[in-house]
């Protein structure tokens, strides 16, 4: 449904109108009510106070007071007009005077509540039949309570005084709607003309005639005001609002399709553009950033070091660290001067060229250092053997098994070395079939039973897996498991027992490996996994390995879509484990 601009004024002159009188009439009526309710309160209370005030030296009562008592309360009833109920102690009526018809009830209540209450019970009401009503104790020298009165009158004059100030009050309300609504005709009808030109001019330049203009004639300053404001926006709307788009268009493309993040700043560090990579970069997301000055919504000190730099007019490169991220920041001012007129900061995500090329220099570092100590010790004994140790026969033998000895872990290091290669590239690939679970722990033990007699260490193998199967590259996983036992035989002293062992439920089958050794220490265990590292305490003496075998065991795992667990106390030995599905 439309409604015009003259009856929604008309109607607007009505309703202030009506809500005046209305919150005028209500705030009188409750004001007048509320003041003649307080009057027949305090004069019915009063009055109960005089008449207890008088009737107390005639209590207790004798024959002689009982006609006192009467005596007093005509006089009394004459005199301010009340209906008197005067009531022993027990309730037994004395006397009453006056013609005022009160129920039963009301009386009774009355009564025992003066008799309990301090101060005189009342009770006020307006309207036909309205009464006030009063009772009061009695009391003696003592302040013992000897007896009761109870005043009673009515309060016509009150209701009478109410209800014609509301015939009066509604006789207004009435006059008052009818002029406000000639006058809401007669003043809306010249705004709502210039409204219907203006409504007209701005749906055309809505379809795109900047061409529009508004006459400015008889009208009030306001109107006329907007009229010339609308005929020059008009104008100049006409010459830039192409333009606007297509720049709009170009901005909003660029910025949301780089894969760097952008952050536009004014000249006093409010945010004002920010694109989705940006928002991926923070972890943030544009609304919480839009309108905000930045420094109180990024808390990074050198992000802000490079913005405050922006503002004041320098180009600034910096990279910080967010989170798990790396950043480039550079940050250019888009204004010249001390004063800039605010800046444009671009992020850069370099996390993977940083990771990269930080592991890339450790792995150099930890390969050239683990195979130039194998290399070393060779040339070592060459030289020795061939300056005459060669003609030592026991000698001899020993430089050779050592050599021996050395060459196979230099092996070992290449082999781990170029698995490590396989799988950084990519390359690494696994041939998944079906396999029982105790062949993969029997070949794993028979592989490492000649180090682990060596070592005087038992290998003990769970039984019952006979028929219990997983999906799996076999040869890659009795790679881990060697892996596990190899590591446990080198933290086991002599005696010490490895147990191999392998648990199903549901789907899935756990594999474990644990060992009765001095176990890991806490603040190495989050490390176990990095490539070359290698614990602090070795049982073994002189088998320290290259610190890969872990690495490339967490890595086969992972590529079967398991993690390996650690458990490990001190004094109580460490548990490997991971788990194979049963189903492909």
């Amino acid at each position: 449904m439309r409604i015009s601009i003259r009856l929604w004024q008309t109607a607007l002159f009505v309703i202030v109108i009506v809500v005046a009188t209305a919150i005028l009439s209500v705030s009188v009526l409750t004001g007048l009510r509320d003041t003649l309710l307080e009057i027949e309160r305090r004069g019915i209370a009063s009055d109960a106070s005089v008449l207890t005030g008088v009737l107390a030296p005639d209590f207790p009562l004798t024959v002689e007071r009982l006609y006192d008592i009467r005596a007093q309360s005509d006089r009394l009833a004459g005199v301010l007009g009340d209906t008197i109920w005067v009531f022993e102690l027990d309730g037994d009526p004395v006397h009453v005077q006056g013609s005022l018809s009160v129920p039963a009830e009301e009386i009774e209540r009355a009564r025992l509540a003066g008799l309990t209450d301090a101060e005189p019970y009342v009770f006020v009401s307006l309207g036909d039949g309205g009464r006030a009503l009063a009772g009061q104790a009695v009391l003696s020298d003592e302040d013992r309570r000897v007896g009761v009165v109870v005043v009673a009158r009515s309060t016509d004059t009150s209701s009478e005084t109410l209800d014609a100030a509301w015939r009066r009050l509604w006789g207004s309300l009435w006059i008052a709607l009818v002029v406000a609504g000639l006058l809401g005709l007669a003043f809306s009808d010249i705004i709502s003309r210039r409204v219907r030109m203006l409504s007209r001019a701005a749906n055309a330049i809505a379809d795109g005639d900047f061409e529009q203009r508004l006459p400015q004639g008889f009208v009030p300053d306001e109107v006329r005001g907007l009229a010339g404001v609308f005929n020059r926006m008009a104008e100049q709307l006409g010459e830039v609002f192409d333009a606007l788009k297509e720049r709009e268009r170009e901005i909003v493309t660029v910025v949301e399709s780089l894969a760097e993040g952008v952050i536009a700043v004014d000249g006093i560090g409010i945010v004002r553009i920010i694109n989705p990579a940006a928002e991926h970069i923070l972890k943030m997301r544009a609304e919480d950033l839009l309108g905000q000055v930045v420094s109180d919504v990024i808390l990074e000190r050198k992000l802000l070091a490079v913005v405050e730099r922006g503002l004041a007019g320098d180009t600034a490169v910096d990279t910080v660290r967010l989170g798990e991220r790396h950043v480039m920041l550079h940050c250019a001012p888009t204004g010249q001067g001390e004063s800039a007129e605010g800046a444009v900061l671009l992020l850069h995500d370099v996390t993977e060229e940083v990771l990269a090329a930080e592991a890339q220099r450790r792995f150099i570092a930890n390969a050239s250092h683990e195979m130039r100590t194998p290399i070393a010790a060779m040339k070592g004994f060459l030289e020795l053997l061939d300056g005459g140790a060669k003609d030592d026969l026991v000698t001899r033998d020993e430089f050779l098994s050592t050599m021996q000895s050395e060459v196979e872990r230099l092996s070992r290091l290449v082999a781990d070395l170029f698995t490590l290669a396989q799988i950084d590239a990519g390359r690494m690939q696994f041939d998944i079939r079906p396999h029982n679970v105790g062949g993969l722990l029997d070949s794993a033990a028979a592989i490492m039973q000649p180090l682990a007699s060596a070592a005087d260490v038992t290998l003990d193998i769970a039984p019952g897996l006979e028929n219990v199967d997983v999906w799996c590259d076999r040869d890659q996983i009795v790679q881990v498991l060697i892996g596990f036992v190899d590591n446990a035989i080198k933290h086991s002293g002599r005696g010490d027992t490895i147990s191999l062992d392998a648990r199903p439920h549901d789907d899935r089958v756990t594999l474990e490996v644990r060992d009765t050794g001095p176990g890991i220490p806490a603040e190495e265990i989050p490390r176990l996994f990095e490539r070359f590292y290698r614990g602090e305490k070795v049982a073994t003496v002189g088998r320290r390995g290259a610190g890969l075998g872990l690495a490339i065991a967490r890595e086969i795992v992972e590529g079967h879509g398991s993690v390996i667990g650690v458990e490990s106390r001190s004094g109580e030995g460490a548990r490997f484990r991971f788990d194979l599905s049963r189903r492909q």
